[in-house]
């Protein structure tokens, strides 16, 4: 199992709070380390965060579903090697 492997799984053990936690800590390091022509602004980071709440309160209301990601994954491959969008 590689390192990074051990610490997914690690922070999948831990409550949901601080898997909360330790995802914003992650993702307020990476958008850190972005270069300032790609930077998001705050704006841009409330939209995203306000979108995702509105997706997730959707799903958990039993207004829309969700797709395993591998499937998503393959349909957009699929498309993908399909040639141009029409």
């Amino acid at each position: 199992m590689t390192l990074r492997d051990q610490v997914l799984e690690t922070v999948l053990a831990l409550p949901p709070t601080d898997q909360a936690f330790v995802a914003r800590a992650v993702s307020n390091h990476l958008i850190s380390q972005l270069t300032p022509e790609t930077e998001e602004s705050e704006s841009d980071a409330a939209a995203l965060l306000s979108e995702l709440r509105r997706r997730s309160a959707a799903y958990l209301a039993g207004a829309t579903t969700a797709r395993d990601a591998a499937e998503v994954m393959a349909d957009l491959r699929n498309r993908q090697s399909s040639g141009p969008l029409k």
